[in-house]
């Protein structure tokens, strides 16, 4: 057994293919639970990678970022371009779109061009089937000149056919197609080739560099005469990729049939959903049912919870240091944000339908010509969606971004996304003061998170930032039905994120906070560490009309958003002994919408745009805005009522 394992041999496979195309669910398919999660060698993009067994080899899977082309105009463009480029795998598997195609075949010619070893992949073969849509596999294979697999995540037909074509594929590598651009565009490129580098692919860096690939310009010879770039017009440019797609077109009318079904289920959704008038109330209301589905169900096992953490409290006491330690400092400091949980679950299942479906992507489309006012675009929308489960990664997201001053500015306003840390400290506000209008206060502030971002990022690019928005250009994905495993997927992955923070820096700053409340008045709160602290600044939020335990609980917030719910059952003796007029709920939500973004996030800001001056007014902006805004809601509250 142990020679039998010695002669193993390890076939590293690239997976590589457009945004929702499927590729990850392939590969999910392809390795089941053999998987794990990495960072690219100088980089934060975290990468996926897993193995499995096939006969006598091992198959290494790299699930690479998502992109329409091997032209690098952002971050994770460059990054898989280059790890093509410079550690190209054993073989390349395109996966293709069986239901459209056409942008998934041209990046395989680009694949091919670049010299690797592939392996083309149709998947969505049960949706192709079910529309109607024939596939001639051997008339594929003819014209691309390299194998072709139909496959199904869904299903999981053709997983073993293309295990195999990828064993066949190493030991027998393919001569990819070459398309032929013309005497005059070949005759340039043919000059450029001269003045690139021997260590890369020749044809493949002339392309690109025709085609105005800024980052391919580097691969040149540092003698290369500079009027071969500044004589290529426009019209060469274009030639290029008009040619592959003219080769696609035939390829795709030779060798795929479809039915000339008059209007398909997609578009017909589509024709309501995204209408331009009544797509965006659509979308409200959607987010309204999300919302109100959210505390419908959440609500009996909230009140359970925080039934549980009373009793236990109540039950250890704080008559000594350690029992106070234990029952105020980890069960109710702790508790009163676990107790949140369900409603948190019940919030990303709603959303997890909403994105399963494929209903997501289209408000972006939906708000791209609001963000294009905003000198954004609706690819600047969807990362900010991203910050709704962590800002965190709406500040790493955008680094898919191709235009600098695009990306610099979805960094600096994600902050204003109501994260999933902010969603405890919403809920138990909600409870307190809008005991009867939850849904609709939760909507309002989200709501309100929206705007504050549209009005900071038309405020970044007057102020700092300056620059013309990039035109949005995506492929939307087909209508499904959402499956069950999938979206608890969605769910445990965005809701495990708060599960440890509560084990982790929750805890530790629960711990914390009870040290200053409990001394030097051993339990007496009034005469704590953190009452000094609160009434010491307590004037200067006086304008807001907040106490100094609210004072208190946004300076503690500041680690962590979580920590406000856990401050504020600490200073109250317990949940249930807080208690809030609307207006001051109102007006707290408000502030806690904007004000500073908490440690992990500004540390990202840094990390992303190397800049401590970008930080810094990340975080006096914020600060100034939250208050500003807090201010206009009271004093306009006190008017009214």
């Amino acid at each position: 057994m142990r020679a039998r394992e010695l002669k193993t041999v390890v076939i590293t496979v690239g997976l590589l293919g457009n945004p929702n195309v499927g590729k990850t669910s392939l590969f999910n398919k392809l390795v089941g639970a053999r998987q794990y999660v990495a960072n690219w060698p100088g980089v934060t993009v975290t990468r996926i990678e897993g193995a499995t067994t096939y006969k006598d080899y091992t198959l290494h899977f790299v699930d690479l970022p998502g992109v329409y082309s091997l032209t690098a105009t952002s971050v994770d463009e460059k990054l898989t371009r280059d790890y093509l480029l410079f550690s190209p795998p054993n073989v390349t598997v395109v996966v293709i779109d069986s239901m459209s195609p056409e942008q998934g075949m041209f990046l395989l010619l680009e694949a091919c061009e670049l010299g690797l070893n592939v392996i083309a992949v149709f998947n969505a073969i049960d949706e192709a089937k079910k529309s109607g849509t024939k596939i001639d596999k051997s008339s594929l294979e003819k014209f691309l000149r390299a194998p072709v697999v139909l496959t199904s995540a869904h299903t999981g037909e053709g997983i073993e056919e293309l295990k195999e074509k990828i064993v066949e594929s190493f030991k027998r590598t393919t001569r990819p197609i070459v398309i032929d651009y013309g005497k005059e565009t070949e005759e340039i490129i043919k000059e450029i080739e001269q003045c690139v580098e021997e260590t890369f692919n020749k044809r493949f860096t002339a392309v690109k560099i025709i085609e105005g690939d800024k980052y391919a310009r580097a691969f040149l010879k540092k003698d290369c005469p500079k009027d071969i770039l500044e004589t290529i017009s426009q019209e060469i440019k274009t030639s290029i990729p008009l040619t592959k797609y003219e080769y696609i077109t035939n390829v795709v009318q030779l060798s795929i049939q479809r039915t000339g079904e008059a209007l398909t289920v997609t578009e017909a959704l589509d024709h309501v959903l995204t209408h331009k008038y009544i797509g965006i109330p659509v979308f409200l209301s959607l987010i309204y049912m999300a919302f109100n589905f959210t505390f419908k169900v959440s609500e009996p096992l909230v009140g359970l919870l925080e039934y549980l953490f009373e009793k236990i409290a109540d039950s250890v006491g704080s008559e000594t240091i350690l029992s106070s330690l234990i029952s105020q400092g980890i069960i109710n400091g702790v508790g009163s944000v676990l107790a949140f949980v369900p409603s948190i679950f019940a919030l990303f299942f709603a959303l997890g339908i909403m994105e399963e479906s494929g209903y997501l992507p289209r408000i972006a489309f939906l708000v791209d010509k609001l963000m294009y006012s905003l000198r954004l675009t609706g690819r600047s929308f969807m990362t900010l969606l991203l910050g709704f489960g962590c800002n965190v990664s709406s500040v790493m997201a955008a680094r898919g971004l191709s235009d600098e001053r695009e990306r610099v500015t979805t960094i600096l306003v994600s902050p204003f996304i109501s994260c999933s840390a902010r969603i405890p400290v919403y809920l138990l506000i909600v409870n307190v003061a809008f005991s009867n209008h939850k849904a609709e206060a939760f909507f309002a502030i989200y709501a309100l998170s929206l705007l504050l971002t549209a009005l900071s990022s038309r405020i970044v690019n007057k102020v700092i930032l300056k620059g013309e928005s990039v035109p949005l250009v995506m492929e939307l994905p087909r209508y499904r039905f959402p499956k069950l495993p999938n979206i608890l997927t969605y769910v445990w992955n965005r809701g495990k994120h708060f599960l440890e923070k509560a084990g982790t820096i929750i805890f530790a700053t629960s711990i914390v906070i009870w040290v200053l409340t409990y001394f030097p008045g051993r339990g007496d709160v009034d005469n704590s560490f953190v009452s000094m602290l609160g009434k010491f600044l307590q004037p200067l939020f006086a304008p807001l009309g907040f106490s100094w335990q609210i004072v208190s609980a946004l300076i503690f917030g500041g680690v962590a958003k979580e920590v406000i719910v856990s401050s504020l059952s600490q200073f109250y003796g317990n949940v249930s002994n807080i208690h809030f007029d609307p207006l001051i709920g109102a007006t707290l939500m408000t502030f806690i919408l904007g004000y500073m973004p908490c440690f992990a996030t500004l540390a990202a800001i840094k990390s992303e745009t190397n800049s401590s001056k970008y930080t810094l007014f990340a975080v006096f902006y914020s600060l100034a805005i939250s208050y500003l805004l807090s201010l206009v809601v009271y004093t306009t509250g006190r008017w009214i009522l």
